[in-house]
């Protein structure tokens, strides 16, 4: 085997290499870009329940303040 020929076949053992690691990369970046979707999805969904929860429990705080309110009213009243 010449000299001419290894460097023939090493050329294209390199470009094929170049190729698989390109194409391996494309599918790398797609792969990733549709996970972190999937995870900004989940994260919106969670911050939307948390949303809702933290409501209610505004809500419940302001049910809780008025019955303080009437409570002391009422003790404020007998005594």
């Amino acid at each position: 085997m010449s000299f001419s020929e290894m460097a023939e076949k090493a050329t294209q053992s390199l470009a094929g290499w170049f190729v698989v690691t390109f194409a391996g990369g494309g599918l790398w970046v797609v792969r990733r870009v549709f996970t972190n979707q999937k995870q900004i999805e989940m994260l919106q969904r969670e911050i939307e329940m948390r949303d809702g929860r933290r409501e209610e429990d505004r809500q419940m705080m302001l049910d809780i303040r008025s019955d303080v309110k009437e409570l002391r009213r009422d003790i404020s009243q007998k005594g």
